[in-house]
Parts: C-alpha cells; structure tokens; sequence
C-alpha cells in the first residue's frame, strides 16, 4: 500500500501552504496563502520549556482538515509535549494553537472542554481500563458525555467494533487481548463520539512490522469511511510513506519542514532526505 496523493485543487493548496511555512520569518499564520478554515489546527511560534530544557523552539505547523497528517520526528524531539498543546493539556510560554481558529490557550475551562470533545485519542498502549470489557471500554464516553440510552450506546459501539474487527471480542477483557488488539479497541473508543479530529500517539508502538502495516491500513480504511482529521504522531517512516498525505518533521522542538507526501519524500532538506532514507549520515546524529 502506498500514501495517497490528495486531488491537484488541495494539493495545489498544499504547495502554496509549504513554500510559504518554509521561508517563514518569526510567527506564521497561513491567511494569505491559504483560506483559513483549511487548517484544523495551527501551531504560530510555540515555545515551551521545563526548567533549563527548552522543548518546543518556535514551533509553527498547520494541521489540514480532513486529511491524514503524519507528525515525524526522532526520540526526544517534542511530539509528546507537542500533543499535549494541541488539546490544551500544556499551554505554550510564548506563541498560540489554534483549532477551527480558537486560541487554545485563551479558552474558559468550559470551553475547553468542549474543544475536547472533538478529539478521540488513540494512546499509545490503547489506554484501556483493566477492569472494564473491550464493550464497557469503548461505551464510557458514550455514557460520560451523551444522554443515549443503552440501546443506542448499544448500536454505536458495536459498530465502531466492527469498524476495527473485533466485533466478537466486546467481552473480553484487555489482559485477554493481544498489543494490537488492545490499540484497535482504542481506535473504536477514539471514534464513538464522532469526533472532528483523531490523534494517534505512536500507534505503531510495540507492535511488529505486519501488524503496524495492518494497522495503518485500518487507520486508512476507517478514514476513507468517516472523514475527518486524522493526525498520526510516529516516529516510523514505514507508516507515513504507507498512509501519510501531508508530513510534517519536527526536530529539536521545531518543525523542519512539511508539506505534502509526495513533496516532502523527494524534499532537497538534508534533515528530511536522511531521516526519511534512515539513512546514518547527515545532519541527525546519536545526540
């Protein structure tokens, strides 16, 4: 399976998009090159730092909405701290996330919650509650935050289960489960509130080379089935190339450079070309 390659209209936008974030100087906003609603998200010179370790350096990125978003970047670089900004977790020292145009850090606690409520997360473990069954672990947010009736949560969950196929395992529990088990009934949890935008943390995590590629093309299937902005956060190339439309790289709590798929794999940056050839000479080193 290969990434695909968006429609010329969005990947002309696309184009404009990267040839602007590229030559960037200080805060970049995407206006004037690009309408605005086309960004689920907007990261415009986040600064984060604890104590004297400085993570996130003037980070700026665009999240394009309804698109499969691949975040790269090695070990130690700030996608962990990055995810924690983009739902308000964290709140940067200097600079604004924005999603569908809000400033996360300017939002009421009420607000913010409900910014929420328009994520799923897929952990990196699944996340999953030991001592619930697969069924009561994708039907708790549905019982937290809507007033449906265990008919229709009924209806739901079994749907998302069957989504991620593993609609006769909804009473069994996680310990029951294999790592790739447990992180498709995590992506079903993700998906049962039908959130605008889903984020994956490292999902390949743990998981050996066929079950990622079977994952990633799950995380495909379930896209092109319901929509939505779907932001992967990795560290594996295999995956992006695989399921990416638009890459972003981030290096040393900055973005190197993104664009999409197919810009970006045949990218002229030193950074970008060794770290998508997993190649052991240039610019990353073991630091």
């Amino acid at each position: 399976m290969t990434g695909r390659t968006p429609d010329p209209s969005t990947a002309a936008l696309l184009d404009r998009a990267a040839a602007h974030s590229d030559h960037h100087e200080g805060p970049m906003r995407f206006t004037e090159e690009v309408p605005g609603d086309f960004w689920a998200i907007e990261c415009v010179d986040v600064h984060k730092t604890f104590g004297r370790n400085q993570v996130l350096r003037g980070l700026n990125v665009g999240i394009p909405t309804g698109m499969i978003t691949i975040v790269l970047g090695p070990s130690g670089t700030g996608k962990s701290v990055l995810i924690k900004h983009l739902i308000g977790l964290l709140f940067p020292d200097r600079g604004d996330v924005l999603v569908h145009g809000q400033s996360v850090p300017n939002m009421t606690l009420t607000e913010l919650l409900e910014m929420r409520k328009r994520f799923g997360i897929l952990f990196q473990d699944g996340a999953l509650f030991g001592s619930m069954s697969v069924y009561d672990n994708v039907a708790f947010p549905l019982r937290q935050h809507t007033d449906f009736s265990e008919g229709e949560i009924r209806e739901i969950v079994m749907g998302r289960l069957g989504d991620v196929g593993l609609a006769g395992a909804d009473q069994r529990m996680p310990s029951e489960l294999s790592g790739g088990m447990r992180k498709r009934a995590g992506f079903a949890r993700a998906l049962v509130l039908e959130p605008e935008i889903v984020m994956f943390d490292e999902p390949d995590s743990g998981l050996d080379p066929v079950r990622t590629a079977l994952l990633c093309q799950l995380i495909e299937e379930v896209h092109a089935q319901h929509g939505g902005t779907y932001i992967v956060i990795t560290h594996d190339i295999a995956s992006a190339r695989r399921i990416a439309e638009y890459i972003a790289v981030l290096w040393k709590g900055s973005i190197v450079q993104s664009g999409g798929r197919d810009q970006m794999l045949e990218s002229g940056n030193p950074f970008v070309q060794q770290f998508l050839a997993g190649a052991p000479v240039g610019p990353l080193g073991m630091e």
